[in-house]
């Protein structure tokens, strides 16, 4: 074969090879695919709503000097509110004074106002120093004695033992109750006494019913 024919032969080939590869090159483009997924998550919240919805007091009047006890007075307070979060519990203002037989009730209404369930406690905490008035006024929570306002110290103590709340609960009710102890023999140790404490409700998520 002479060598014309050679090189004619070689180059058909060469082109031969050339269209094969831009035909499966084509083919290669036109069953590219491609599938796409938008994904996007949402943050549930934790969220309780702490309503008085109760408050009988037996306080000392003012203007007579006497004892003089309420009607309960049952427009709800709610304490989640910016507008009320600082709110004294118990009715209390900055003139009044408390004496022996005080007392001071309040029933509390919790709501579980978010998406996920929780379990809370609530605590009484004495954020001032303990004295002859903390030691004598005394803490009941559903009827039930908590002791004297000087065992509530600093670091906190739960006066409701841990309770769940999953989102479809019903709200929870509960009274707190604070009394000025009658007892002649200590009563006068507290005169002119101060005592500043906090009413808490600690909330945290519980991921699991039992």
């Amino acid at each position: 074969m002479g060598k014309g024919k050679v090189r004619t032969l070689l180059m058909s080939c060469v082109m031969m090879l050339l269209c094969a590869a831009m035909i499966v090159g084509g083919t290669f483009a036109l069953w590219s695919d491609s599938a796409k997924v938008e994904n996007h998550l949402t943050a549930g919240t934790l969220k309780v709503k702490l309503e008085r919805i109760s408050l009988t007091k037996t306080y000392l009047d003012n203007d007579t000097g006497y004892l003089v006890t309420t009607v309960p007075d049952t427009s709800i307070v709610d304490f989640t509110d910016t507008n009320t979060a600082n709110a004294n519990v118990f009715g209390i203002d900055n003139e009044e004074k408390v004496v022996p037989c005080s007392k001071y009730e309040a029933t509390l209404r919790l709501t579980n106002n978010g998406d996920v369930a929780f379990s809370y406690d609530v605590i009484i905490q004495l954020t001032s120093a303990s004295n002859a008035l903390a030691e004598q006024l005394k803490i009941y929570v559903d009827g039930e004695d908590k002791g004297t306002l000087d065992e509530y110290v600093a670091d906190g103590k739960a006066i409701i033992a841990t309770q769940t709340m999953a989102k479809n609960d019903a709200a929870k009710e509960f009274t707190v109750k604070v009394e000025f102890i009658n007892d002649d023999s200590v009563n006068n140790d507290a005169q002119s006494k101060e005592v500043k404490f906090d009413l808490l409700v600690n909330a945290v998520q519980k991921t699991t019913a039992n």
